[in-house]
């Protein structure tokens, strides 16, 4: 099967910074629903930052982002949804965590919702695309096959 049964999630700063404690809670809360096939913790570099959010250099935000997430550590994930059936584990993922803005997430029950402290700060990274999923596999997991 291709990697476009996968999507990365990422568990930013914000909440390794503020809530490590909640780190376990919400790696349970994810395998509800997901398998989670790859993880581990790293600290991007400035540059690693930059490559990895390229698509949106030139926006408002893109300076900020950039710096928000290479200050701290983070924890990219490889998940597939536990449902057999799906195709993709993007749109399963990103209506999980909810809506990038702070607002709108705090009216619903998700992840950014509970978690999230800002539109940037929002705790949690999915990709957008099948392109996005595959690309940003291959970013933090170059070897990552898939095995289903």
């Amino acid at each position: 099967m291709s990697l476009t049964r996968y999507t990365l999630a990422i568990i930013k700063p914000d909440i390794l910074e503020k809530q490590s404690k909640s780190i376990e809670k919400i790696l349970s809360t994810i395998q509800e629903k997901f398998i989670i096939h790859e993880k581990k913790q790293l600290q991007l570099t400035i540059e690693q930052a930059e490559q990895f959010y390229s698509d949106h250099r030139g926006k408002f935000f893109y300076e900020r982002l950039v710096c928000f997430m290479s200050r701290g550590p983070i924890i990219p994930l490889v998940l597939s949804e536990k449902n057999v059936n799906s195709s993709s584990s993007i749109k399963p993922w990103r209506d999980f965590i909810g809506p990038t803005h702070r607002d709108k997430a705090r009216e619903i029950n998700c992840l950014r919702g509970q978690f999230g402290t800002s539109d940037t700060k929002n705790a949690f990274h999915g990709s957008g695309s099948e392109k996005e999923a595959v690309d940003e596999i291959k970013f933090f997991f170059p070897d990552f096959k898939s095995d289903l």
